[in-house]
C-alpha cells in the first residue's frame, strides 16, 4: 500500500452500483481482498495475533461474498502473489513493528487490562494476508471459484490481464499500487454485500498532480513507499509538512528535474540513505516495475517491455526458474516458499507470534529444523540446473540478523534414487486401498503408513517409472507423493518397510483412526519427539499463563497434556475469539506451526518433482485439487491447548478433582464462562484426549526412541482420573 495515497485518491475516486458490473469478469488481488477482510471491523478478530491459526469468521465471510458476487452476476478471479521480487533488504522491519505491538499487548493482558489488550493485539501487523493464502485457496476451490498464482507480483499479473482487455477480464480490483503498472482503471473497493464499488482512473491521478507525465507519477509513487521500495527517508522526516506522501515526493522531484533517480543521487551520501542502500534498491525496484515478469496465456514467463529489458533482469527480478515450475505454481500445485529460498539463496526467518524469545525456539529454527529444510531444497534442486545442487542457502534469523547460518547443500544426499522407487499404479494400489478402507483406515497419512505394514505390498511397491504407463489417477499421485515424503523423512526403509520411527508413527495412527486432524497431530507430535521438543519441561521463561494450580506434578502433567492438545484445533462459532489466552502455549504453538509448514514444504517438493520427473500425466485440470487435499495445508491455533489447560487447572484447584460431579461442573463452566462461543467445549476436550491417546500410543512402545517414557505413563495415569 502506498502511504497516505488514500488521502490523495479519495476525492478523485468514483462510486458506482454493483449493477454496472453485471456480467463482468473481475480479476481481484488476493492480498488486497484478504486485508479488507482482516481489517473489516465487522467482523474483526483482534486476537488472531494471540491465538494463531485461521480466522474463525473467514469461511462464512468468504462464502457469503462469493454468493453475493454470483447474485450480482459477477465472476471473480483471484490472483495471488508468487515469488518475492529479488532479495528484500527490510525483511525484519514489519517483524520489528509486530514484536513491539505484541509486547505491549501481552503486557496489558498480564496487567488484567483485557479491553486495552484486545485493542493492542488488533493493531499488531504480525498476522498477514499471506498467512491465509492456502486456506483461502482451499475455500475458493470448494466454492468453484477460479484463482491463479502470479510468477512474482500479483499486481503485474493483474496489469497483464487488464491490458489484454476482454480476452481475459473486464476489470481489475486491488490496491492503488496497480497504478504503477500502467493500468487505466482500478477498482479500489469492491464490496458485493454492500452493493457498490469504488474505482479510480490513472488519468485522474495524473491530472490531480498537475497533469504530470506517467513516468513522473510512477517515480513519485515509488519514493512514497510501496511493496517494492520503502518510503524515501527524507519524506518520512518531513511527514508533518505535507498532506500526502505522493505530493511531497512530487515537490521534492520538482527540485531535481522531476526525476526519481535524480532525487536518489542527490541524497546518496546521506547516512540513513546509505544505511538503507536506497539508491541501489530504487534502481532495482524501478526496473522491476517496468520489466516485471508475468505468465502469459501460453504458459510462458515474459517481461513487460521485453524488447528494451536489460540482459541481467535476474539482478532485479531474481533467479529464473523453468517455466514448468511457474506453471505448476500458478495452478496451485505448490506454494512459493521453497522456490523463494532457492532463487534468493536466503531464508529470512522472522519472529513467530509469541515474539520468539525462547532459547528453545531459537535453537529449533536455527539448527534443529535445518535438515528438514535442506531435504526440501535438495528435492527441488536436483530437478533444476545442476548449479543449484551444490549452491548453499543462507539462513538469517531475526534474533541474530547480522550473521547467517549456511544450509550446506553439497552434504545432502541425492533424493532421486529414493523418489524414483515409488511409482505404484492403480492395479496394486486399489487392491490395498480396498482392504484398508474395509478396516476403517482412511486419510493420506493413515493409508500411506498402514499400507506398508503388509510386507507383500511393501515388496511389490518398489516400482520404477514406466514411460508408457505414467501415474494418472488422483489416488496414484497422492499416495506416491506421500510414500516419497515418508521415505525422505526416515519413516520408510529402502526396502519399503517401516523404520523404527515409522512403526512408532503407525502405532499412534492406529489409535487416531480415520480422523484426519488427529492423524496430522500424531505426525507432528512424532516429529517433535524426534527433536526432543515434546515434553513437560519449562521452555518459555517469562511467558505468562502456564498451568499454575495444584502441586508441581499437577502443573507438569497439565503442561505436557495441554501441549499435546495444542496439536489440534478448537471448534469455534463464526465470531471473534472470546476466552482466556496463554503466551506459554502460544510459544509452543510456534514450534508446531513451524514444523507443520516445514513438513508441508517437503511434501510439496515431493509432489512437484513427481511431475517434473515425468512420472505422472501432466495434462490435467486437478492440480490444485490434488495439492489442497494433502496434509499440513494450514496452521492451527492454540485454542484447544488453552481449553485443556483451563479445564485441568480448574480441576487442580478443587477439593475433589477426580469426581464425576466436579468434572461435569468444570466442563459446564468452560462452555458458559471461559469459551462461550465454542461449538462444543466438552466435545473438544474429548477430542484433545483422543489426541493424547494417539500420541501416547506412539510413545509407550517406542523403546529407546523416546526418552522419559515413564513420565508419559505417569501423566496418562493422572489424566485417566480427570477426563
Amino acid at each position: 500500500m502506498i502511504p497516505s495515497f488514500d488521502d490523495f485518491a479519495t476525492p478523485l475516486s468514483e462510486v458506482a452500483p454493483l449493477s454496472e458490473l453485471d456480467g463482468a469478469v473481475v480479476a481481484i488481488e488476493a492480498s488486497h481482498y484478504l486485508n479488507r477482510i482482516l481489517m473489516n471491523p465487522n467482523p474483526k478478530e483482534p486476537l488472531l495475533a494471540a491465538l494463531g491459526g485461521i480466522p474463525f469468521t473467514m469461511r462464512t465471510t468468504v462464502s457469503n461474498e462469493i454468493a453475493a458476487f454470483r447474485d450480482a452476476n459477477i465472476k471473480p478471479i483471484f490472483v495471488f502473489d508468487g515469488l518475492d521480487v529479488s532479495k528484500t533488504k527490510a525483511v525484519f522491519q514489519q517483524a520489528d513493528e509486530a514484536v513491539r505491538a505484541n509486547t505491549t499487548a501481552w503486557s496489558l493482558y498480564n496487567q488484567h487490562q483485557a479491553e486495552n489488550a484486545v485493542t493492542a493485539f488488533g493493531e499488531s501487523c504480525a498476522v498477514t494476508a499471506e498467512s491465509f493464502y492456502r486456506y483461502f485457496q482451499l475455500l475458493l476451490q470448494e466454492l468453484g471459484v477460479e484463482f491463479q498464482i502470479a510468477p512474482y507480483s500479483a499486481l503485474a499479473q493483474l496489469a497483464y490481464l487488464e491490458q489484454r482487455g476482454t480476452d481475459f477480464v473486464d476489470a481489475v480490483s486491488g490496491s492503488h499500487e496497480l497504478l504503477l503498472f500502467d493500468v487505466d482503471k482500478v477498482i479500489t473497493r469492491l464490496d458485493p454485500q454492500q452493493g457498490d464499488f469504488t474505482w479510480l482512473t490513472r488519468r485522474a491521478c495524473l491530472e490531480g498532480l498537475g497533469n504530470v507525465p506517467s513516468d513522473v507519477f510512477v517515480d513519485a509513487c515509488m519514493l512514497s513507499g510501496s511493496a517494492f521500495l520503502p518510503t524515501l527517508p527524507q519524506l518520512e522526516a518531513n511527514n508533518s509538512r505535507k498532506p500526502t506522501k505522493i505530493k511531497a515526493a512530487l515537490d521534492l522531484m520538482n527540485s531535481f528535474g522531476r526525476s526519481g533517480i535524480n532525487v536518489c543521487l542527490h541524497y546518496q551520501d546521506d547516512p540513513q540513505f546509505r544505511q538503507m542502500d536506497y539508491l541501489d534498491r530504487y534502481r532495482r525496484s524501478r526496473l522491476a516495475v517496468k520489466h516485471h515478469a508475468i505468465l502469459t496465456k501460453d504458459g510462458k514467463i515474459e517481461l513487460f517491455d521485453q524488447t528494451s529489458a536489460p540482459g541481467d533482469s535476474h539482478e532485479f527480478i531474481g533467479q529464473r526458474l523453468p517455466d514448468e515450475v511457474y506453471f505448476y505454481m500458478s495452478k496451485g500445485l505448490i506454494g512459493p516458499r521453497v522456490l523463494n529460498w532457492r532463487t534468493t539463496g536466503e531464508i529470512a526467518q522472522g519472529p513467530p507470534l509469541d515474539n520468539g524469545e525462547s532459547s528453545d525456539y531459537q535453537r529449533f529454527v536455527r539448527s534443529q529444523i535445518i535438515p528438514l529444510r535442506v531435504s526440501a531444497l535438495s528435492a527441488l534442486s536436483h530437478y533444476l540446473h545442476r548449479v543449484y545442487v551444490h549452491k548453499d542457502v543462507m539462513l538469517r534469523v531475526w534474533f541474530d540478523r547480522n550473521n547467517t547460518t549456511p544450509l550446506i547443500m553439497r552434504e545432502a544426499a541425492d533424493p532421486k534414487p529414493v523418489l524414483a522407487g515409488w511409482n505404484v499404479k492403480s492395479a496394486l494400489l486399489n487392491s490395498r486401498l480396498d482392504k484398508l478402507n474395509e478396516s476403517g483406515v482412511s486419510g493420506a497419512i493413515g493409508v500411506a503408513v498402514e499400507s506398508l505394514t503388509d510386507s507383500a505390498f511393501a515388496k511389490q511397491s518398489k516400482v520404477t517409472k514406466d514411460s508408457s504407463n505414467l501415474l494418472q489417477s488422483k489416488d496414484e499421485i497422492v499416495y506416491n507423493t506421500m510414500w516419497r515424503f515418508l521415505h525422505l523423512r526416515g519413516y520408510v526403509n529402502d526396502d519399503h518397510t517401516l523404520t523404527a520411527w515409522g512403526k512408532t508413527l503407525e502405532r499412534g495412527l492406529n489409535v487416531a483412526g480415520s480422523d484426519i486432524e488427529i492423524q496430522e497431530a500424531v505426525f507432528v507430535a512424532v516429529e517433535l519427539l524426534r527433536l526432543e521438543l515434546l515434553h513437560q519441561h519449562y521452555m518459555f521463561t517469562g511467558y505468562s499463563h502456564a498451568p499454575i494450580r495444584g502441586s508441581d506434578d499437577d502443573r507438569r502433567y497439565n503442561t505436557l497434556i495441554s501441549r499435546v492438545a495444542s496439536l489440534g484445533r478448537l471448534r469455534h462459532n463464526s465470531i471473534g475469539f472470546t476466552g482466556p489466552l496463554s503466551r506459554h502455549l502460544l510459544g509452543f504453538h510456534s514450534m508446531i506451526t513451524t514444523m507443520r509448514q516445514t513438513l508441508r514444504d517437503l511434501e510439496e517438493m515431493c509432489l512437484l518433482t513427481l511431475f517434473m520427473g515425468g512420472d505422472a500425466e501432466r495434462d490435467r485440470d486437478d492440480l490444485a485439487e490434488i495439492s489442497l487435499g494433502l496434509p499440513f495445508l494450514t496452521d492451527n491455533d492454540c485454542g484447544l491447548g488453552i481449553a485443556v489447560k483451563s479445564y485441568l487447572d480448574e480441576l487442580a484447584g478443587q477439593h475433589d478433582p477426580t469426581s464425576p460431579t466436579t468434572r461435569d461442573a468444570t466442563r459446564q463452566k468452560g462452555s458458559t464462562e471461559w469459551f462461550p462461543h465454542s461449538v462444543d467445549y466438552p466435545g473438544d476436550l474429548e477430542k484433545a484426549f483422543k489426541i493424547w491417546d494417539a500420541v501416547y500410543a506412539a510413545v509407550k512402545d517406542s523403546g529407546d526412541l523416546v526418552k522419559e517414557r515413564k513420565y508419559w505413563r505417569e501423566t496418562d495415569e493422572w489424566l485417566a482420573q480427570r477426563r
